[in-house]
């Protein structure tokens, strides 16, 4: 059956928008990492307290997060959530210590919490599974085109401005969006101008609307071995996904002392690379295989797995010999990750018990966090010590390598409807 109309892709673009404008205050901080540095006086140990700060209020209120996303849905929370981002922005911007500005990077990392899991719950609310791949690559590969953009955009207004002309940028395009945001997202129950036929098309497919739940289903999901199992591995593909993000600048600047403008054009090429792959293979052609009769958990267990493997290329990065040779292994090992990411993102969506959803990727992206906070302070420390990022990027390896054993158990085939998620959590 065709669906008529097309508001779903339209939401699907105002959650890859508000994901654009999470990560470019996120990346605000890294752009200008080294003048912060410079201002205040700090080392590389310094530095990575700083960088980390916003993960771990992030980290911190993932579990919260989910569970608020199930009880009160995506739309009211956000609408609170994205105005604080601008206010962290302003204040960052404004800051007149490093103090401030560890103070305003955990606010943003609170107001921020619910944005990720909020995508996966509107994801699995608005598009039927045999379109999930795609719509799900949509708002996680907007997190590397974010990437790709707002590092050179943010370098070009430091570099002629001052760094804290970059979050007042940020907190700006906050606010725009908080204002698209308030008129232009409802649930598919509330949408009153979605068509009756896009409708049906949507919870035939196996969409989750109107999907609440509370504390009891939270429950039932950590008792799954498979839901840890999979979080766990989650935690091993952010782990090193963010120690790039977080470090690129810095490690091309220290490393082979490219300016900072060149640095935030070196540092777009790889997140390019990352998008395309992404949407290219971990959303259209999952999706496609899955459509053409391919059991779908092999192939989410293969490309999971094998993104994985590839984002292991980041080992090489840390030895390259100039900045080219290590952005091209970089951008090899972002787009073996961007591949994975949709796969990943998507199972919530689709083991989540009735009500638990946003549970469940909160759970996920709790673990993620956390790995991500101890790996910026663990890069920082081994760069500190060893005199290079060679150490932190090899250690990088082995956490992928315990991230592809993790999913190839967690996601091995299983005999039951992939429209049974309830079923599903607890085969293991």
């Amino acid at each position: 059956m065709e669906p008529r109309g097309r508001t779903r892709w339209a939401i699907g673009g105002l959650l890859a928008g508000g994901i654009v404008v999470n990560f470019l205050d996120r990346t605000a901080i890294s752009v200008a990492s080294s003048s912060i540095a410079d201002e205040f006086g700090l080392d590389l140990q310094q530095l990575g307290v700083v960088l980390s700060a916003f993960t771990w209020s992030y980290c911190l209120v993932q579990l919260p997060a989910g569970m608020l996303v199930d009880i009160l849905g995506v739309s009211r929370l956000t609408r609170i959530a994205s105005a604080l981002w601008a206010v962290a922005g302003l204040l960052t911007a404004v800051a007149g210590g490093v103090g401030p500005i560890i103070l305003a990077r955990l606010l943003l990392g609170v107001a921020e919490g619910p944005s990720m899991v909020g995508a996966s719950k509107a994801t699995a609310a608005w598009f039927p599974v045999s379109e999930r791949g795609m719509a799900t690559a949509l708002f996680d590969g907007a997190t590397k085109l974010a990437n790709m953009v707002s590092f050179p955009v943010l370098a070009f207004v430091m570099s002629e401005w001052g760094w804290r002309a970059g979050f007042l940028f940020s907190a700006a395009v906050s606010l725009l969006f908080t204002a698209v945001w308030w008129w232009g997202y409802r649930d598919p129950s509330e949408y009153r101008s979605l068509r009756p036929a896009e409708r049906e098309f949507i919870l035939r497919g196996g969409a989750r609307d109107t999907d609440r739940g509370g504390l009891r289903q939270f429950r039932s999901a950590l008792r799954s071995g498979r839901v840890w199992t999979v979080a766990c591995g989650f935690a091993c593909y952010g782990y090193t996904i963010n120690i790039v993000l977080t470090w690129m600048p810095e490690f091309l600047q220290r490393e082979f002392h490219v300016r900072l403008l060149q640095s935030g054009f070196y540092s777009m090429v790889p997140w390019a690379i990352a998008t395309v792959a992404e949407l290219a293979v971990g959303g259209w052609l999952v999706d496609r295989l899955i459509r053409r009769g391919r059991d779908p958990w092999v192939v989410r267990r293969t490309v999971l797995t094998c993104g994985l493997a590839l984002g292991g290329t980041i080992g090489a990065a840390g030895s390259a010999g100039s900045p080219a040779v290590a952005v091209c292994w970089m951008s090899v090992s972002l787009a073996g990750l961007a591949i994975a990411a949709p796969v990943a993102w998507a199972l919530p969506g689709l083991l989540a018990p009735p009500g638990a959803v946003g549970a469940v990727s909160g759970l996920m992206n709790f673990l993620n966090t956390a790995a991500t906070a101890g790996g910026v302070l663990l890069t920082g420390w081994l760069a500190q010590r060893t005199g290079s990022f060679d150490a932190p990027f090899l250690f990088a390896v082995a956490v992928l390598a315990v991230g592809v054993a993790l999913y190839w158990r967690a996601l091995r085939p299983v005999p039951v409807r992939e429209q049974d998620p309830a079923r599903q959590l607890h085969r293991v």
